[in-house]
């Protein structure tokens, strides 16, 4: 039952991430007419020119296809056929596609290696299509970013036209270089070198302040750098949970749930949260003195049963590497406290019963928050344990959970002999006074 863990891979954070490919890739820049190349492409014949026009005149998508097609069976040596499935990717995309968009995209390196928006259309969709558990997934891997590694490249050398304004060149250039640096961050994340997924995850995010993706990768990089940065991880796995959110993407609710839970890892608590995320939503980048701070220890009470419980509690609401590190010195130790009973319930396996202990005032006051998870196995009369019961017990650390509460579980856990005797006195004799009850003798009805 234990909650806390360290920060997710990134391998899972890739397979939650399912927008659309076409949907999410639409809104990039149309490219502007480029320098000339050393060779103008040819019209062969009139016929050559009018299907090419008709294809690229077609407002059906469905239509487009067929007559992209028809074009190259028709004319294979075509001057324009890198052009041809230039439109054909962007109809698959437009069509939601993907797979026959990356065809085409394939198809156009194949003529032309440097050809943009087909190396664009590639590193974009590689984070979605990117499988780890493929049998080929180090030759995707590898070739993903090998293709963003060549993109950036050419990207760079790519000549800004004279009759191009700045503003339309950086639309056009801006969403290919995010494309390519949030591809090869990707592909560092997924080799696990965290350090180096961060320059071209902060260049994307520059280039591509509002996309979700890339924020969530580079949320995902500073948490799993050496030493982690909390502060900056939290912020933008914020930002990428409040972007979706107000995007209504249908990965929405699990970049909240990620960022809930190492927001909560962190804090030891969900107290402040909204606030992050409502400041995440307004500002690309964490405002100064940003801080997810740990959770302040508790004061000694002089009760030497809470301020044990306390002291376990302080050593792993820290989150991190610090809770890991005390967890592994804590997990199987044996521990042996007083309370009350919260609640009981059946255990997972037959035959067992699950004891909810209150140890600490604020578990005792709160409705369904608890301090305590007994898990009984060899004590059958736990199971009548009513809440408020006194309980002593013992048994060994095997779990813990820090939300909504933060609780221990204890495995091979044993009850006070005397308190489950008690139960079961009162159990015997609360079936004596029901079937008291059944057995008298009833009231003749008066009829009147």
């Amino acid at each position: 039952m234990k909650k806390n863990c360290a920060p997710l891979t990134f391998g899972l954070l890739a397979g939650i991430l399912m927008v659309p490919l076409a949907r999410a890739h639409a809104a990039e820049a149309s490219p502007p007419q480029a320098a000339a190349s050393t060779k103008q492409p040819q019209w062969k014949s009139r016929a050559e020119y009018n299907a090419f026009e008709a294809f690229v005149k077609a407002t059906d998508p469905n239509k487009r296809i067929s007559l992209i097609q028809a074009f190259l069976q028709k004319f294979p040596n075509s001057d324009f056929k890198v052009n041809a499935y230039v439109v054909e990717m962007q109809t698959y995309e437009q069509l939601n596609n993907s797979a026959k968009a990356i065809q085409a995209a394939k198809k156009i390196l194949t003529l032309n290696p440097n050809q943009l928006d087909a190396l664009a259309y590639l590193s974009f969709a590689f984070p979605y299509t990117y499988k780890p558990t493929d049998p080929d997934a180090a030759t995707q891997l590898s070739r993903g970013l090998a293709e963003a590694q060549h993109g950036l490249q050419v990207l760079q050398n790519f000549p800004k036209p004279a009759n191009v304004s700045e503003a339309q060149f950086d639309a056009y250039i801006k969403p290919k270089r995010a494309f390519f640096n949030t591809a090869i961050g990707f592909a560092d994340l997924q080799n696990k070198d965290y350090a180096d997924a961060l320059a071209p995850l902060q260049a994307a995010a520059q280039d591509r302040p509002n996309d979700p993706l890339t924020l969530s990768m580079l949320g995902q990089a500073y948490l799993n750098s050496s030493p982690p940065d909390y502060n900056d991880g939290i912020w933008y796995l914020a930002r990428a949970a409040a972007l979706a959110k107000a995007a209504r993407s249908p990965n929405a609710a699990d970049l909240e749930k990620l960022f809930n839970q190492e927001y909560q890892y962190r804090r030891g608590s969900n107290q402040g949260e909204k606030a992050v995320l409502a400041e995440a939503a307004s500002s690309p980048t964490p405002p100064s003195g940003f801080s997810v701070s740990t959770p302040p220890k508790h004061k000694p009470t002089g009760n030497k049963n809470l301020d044990a419980f306390y002291q376990l509690e302080d050593a792993l609401v820290v989150g991190g590497n610090t809770a890991q590190a005390n967890w592994k010195q804590l997990k199987g130790q044996p521990i042996a406290l007083v309370g009350t009973v919260d609640s009981v319930q059946p255990g997972p396996d037959p035959g067992t019963t699950l004891v909810n202990v209150d140890i600490t005032p604020r578990a005792k006051s709160t409705t369904g928050a608890y301090n305590i998870q007994l898990e009984d196995s060899t004590q059958p009369d736990a199971k009548l344990l009513q809440p408020g019961d006194p309980v002593q017990f013992q048994g060994a650390l095997s779990a813990y959970t820090s939300s909504p509460n933060f609780y221990l579980t204890v495995s091979n856990a044993k009850i006070n002999e005397a308190v489950l005797k008690m139960a079961a006195e009162r159990a015997k004799a609360n079936e004596l006074k029901q079937k008291e009850r059944r057995q008298a003798p009833r009231r003749p009805t008066r009829r009147g």
